[in-house]
């Protein structure tokens, strides 16, 4: 599938890091579909960066805006694209979680990729993830990291049950 896109390139240095961090938190609020930000080094050998955004036609007017008013961009390349993607889908399944012979269940939702009978990916999202976690802390008094979760739970997905039984 694919959809018309828009990407703006901005040109930002003197600007400190939470600064920065702030502008794309709220540059995602003003309707960006996603924003990156890479360091460089300037003409003159100073650090700056460059913000890559992804925006629609009705929001590029706001993130000019924003960009003058909040980093001192004065202009912008913008290059239009094709954003070529496949098809997302949630699906729900129940966790369950085995630690110390104490059993615990949690609805999560797994993201998937492609067609949902025969998906290219399956994987958790962070945010889900990172609510897994802090279930396992506060419930079960036990911590894993979010790494080592991510790898024991994205290990089971892509049994075709709608329980997902871990150890840990």
């Amino acid at each position: 599938m694919q959809k018309k896109s828009k990407l703006i390139f901005a040109q930002i240095d003197h600007i400190p890091g939470d600064v920065l961090g702030f502008a794309m938190e709220r540059i995602m609020e003003l309707g960006a579909k996603n924003v990156q930000l890479i360091p460089t080094i300037t003409k003159k050998n100073r650090p700056g960066n460059i913000m890559i955004i992804d925006v629609d036609d009705q929001n590029e007017e706001v993130m000019a805006e924003f960009l003058a008013k909040e980093l001192d961009v004065s202009g912008y390349h913008r290059i239009n694209t094709n954003h070529i993607f496949h098809s997302v889908s949630f699906v729900e399944k129940t966790l369950n979680i085995r630690i110390n012979e104490v059993n615990e269940k949690l609805q999560c939702k797994i993201k998937l990729m492609g067609d949902s009978a025969r998906p290219l990916s399956v994987n958790i999202e962070h945010d889900v993830l990172v609510k897994v976690q802090k279930f396992i802390n506060a419930k079960l008094s036990y911590y894993v990291s979010l790494k080592e979760l991510r790898t024991i739970i994205e290990s089971r997905l892509r049994e075709s049950d709608d329980d997902i039984t871990i150890e840990l």
